[in-house]
């Protein structure tokens, strides 16, 4: 049976991040899987060049066996834009998840990260703003 030529329409981009990269504009509406044991940094567009309603959602899709994944505003252009909380679902300390006014890095911690732990990162055009979710206490800091 032959699909329509709208069987595709609704598929996300994904992206498999296995080295140290700097996003684009381009990369805008992409699910990001952070992919490599070593750890890697990736750096997002300056804000002036993402605008209003850029966003990627980052996943750790391979657990850091050593170093940590780093997602890190534009130093160029950007100091301490990066807004918002994480939500930890470890339960067992009265730790809260960590949140910022106004931070430069996102760092998914070695052996705390877990495959599916996730942070979605979303321009306004002045700031970005962060949501995400960690499976343990630690795993993810704004710094």
């Amino acid at each position: 049976m032959a699909k329509s030529g709208r069987a595709f329409a609704d598929r996300k981009k994904v992206q498999s991040i296995t080295a140290d990269i700097t996003l684009e504009k381009a990369d805008c509406g992409t699910y990001m899987m952070l992919n490599v044991a070593s750890g890697c940094t990736v750096t997002l567009p300056s804000i002036s060049d993402a605008g209003e309603g850029w966003w990627c959602r980052f996943y750790v899709a391979t657990n850091c066996s050593s170093n940590t994944y780093v997602i890190q505003e534009n130093a160029g252009s950007d100091t301490d834009t990066i807004i918002g909380g994480i939500n930890e679902l470890e339960v067992d300390t009265s730790d809260d998840g960590p949140s910022s006014t106004g931070c430069t890095f996102i760092t998914f911690a070695n052996a705390l990260d877990t495959v599916g732990d996730f942070v979605e990162v979303i321009c306004d055009g002045s700031n970005w703003y962060i949501f995400g979710q960690s499976k343990l206490d630690g795993a993810i800091a704004l710094t």
